[in-house]
């Protein structure tokens, strides 16, 4: 982040506006692989740090109600903007992941591609985002590891804001993991996910729990 802006509001807003789609318009990959997991037409998906919206629009378009979580003004704007273009029905909600509720047993499905935070706040962020799942929603992830610091292709420098197999299984005990691995790929993402990426990703299922 820039010593010159005050805050992540500020640094986003200023990434927004200066470069539109930076990550594409296209849905992310591991998105598109898990579709045939995430609810039917109609089903509610929660998409929290979601930017400019290429994947809650893709969602939107599959038939989903998608609710759109950020922290950047300008990038809700657009989404606003392309959502309403499109004829497509998504809401938005401007908001500071780190001090965010969600509401309870909500959504059929959640989606987290590339939301880094430090440990503090992605602890909060990942119990908000289970808290949000109705029983058997599932929880769609991915994100960088340590190795993406050997790399040029996007994410953050902060080696605590990188993730890996065993720290996501440890947030997310209490769900039923359908897919959790590492690997290496190729990035083609808008200007801001371009080349090799060091990745983890995570599919899981937030379990029914028995009656007291």
């Amino acid at each position: 982040m820039s010593p010159h802006l005050a805050s992540p509001r500020d640094y986003w807003d200023s990434r927004y506006t200066e470069i539109d789609c930076l990550y594409g318009q296209l849905p992310n990959a591991w998105l598109y692989e898990c579709a045939i997991s995430l609810p039917p037409q109609g089903g509610r998906v929660l998409c929290p740090a979601e930017g400019q919206g290429r994947n809650a629009l893709w969602l939107a378009a599959q038939g989903c109600e998608v609710h759109a979580v950020d922290i950047s003004a300008v990038a809700l704007e657009q989404l606003e903007r392309r959502a309403r273009q499109s004829g497509l029905p998504i809401t938005c909600e401007q908001a500071n992941l780190s001090t965010w509720t969600a509401p309870a047993q909500t959504f059929d499905a959640a989606l987290l591609i590339f939301a880094h935070f430090p440990p503090e706040v992605r602890t909060h962020v990942h119990a908000q985002v289970q808290r949000a799942l109705k029983p058997r929603g599932w929880l769609v992830l991915e994100a960088f590891t340590r190795e993406q610091l050997g790399l040029d292709s996007g994410g953050p420098r902060n080696p605590n804001w990188l993730y890996s197999a065993d720290l996501l299984a440890e947030d997310f005990a209490e769900m039923q993991i359908a897919a959790l691995s590492e690997s290496r790929i190729r990035l083609d993402e808008g200007p801001g996910h371009q080349g090799e990426a060091a990745v983890v990703r995570l599919l899981a299922r937030r379990l029914v729990m028995p009656e007291a």
